[in-house]
């Protein structure tokens, strides 16, 4: 979980983790959430007083037997915005600026 570095605010705020409808508290950085395998609907968002839930990123994602995932999410720089959920970067390749 990623924030960008002008939010400070967002530092504040602990990332929610939705998984097939359960909650579970975040924290920024790298979480691991070891899950057999299957289909599953994950959410991630900000909670917040208005609106109730800043930068709001959903993804379905199967599982096979053995496999890893990592994915990345990023919260947004405007409240207002939705987050952006995802495969993680690969380490070994360029960003663009």
């Amino acid at each position: 979980m990623k924030r960008h570095w002008a939010t400070v605010m967002f530092a504040l705020i602990t990332p929610w983790i939705v998984l097939n409808g359960r909650p579970t508290q975040g924290r920024w950085g790298r979480n691991v959430i070891p899950l057999p395998p299957g289909q599953y609907h994950l959410h991630v968002h900000l909670p917040y007083l208005l609106p109730a839930q800043i930068g709001p990123a959903d993804l379905t994602l199967w599982l096979q037997p053995g496999m890893a995932s990592e994915l990345e999410y990023r919260a947004p720089v405007w409240a207002y915005s939705r987050g952006a959920l995802g495969p993680a970067p690969n380490p070994g390749t360029a960003r663009a600026a």
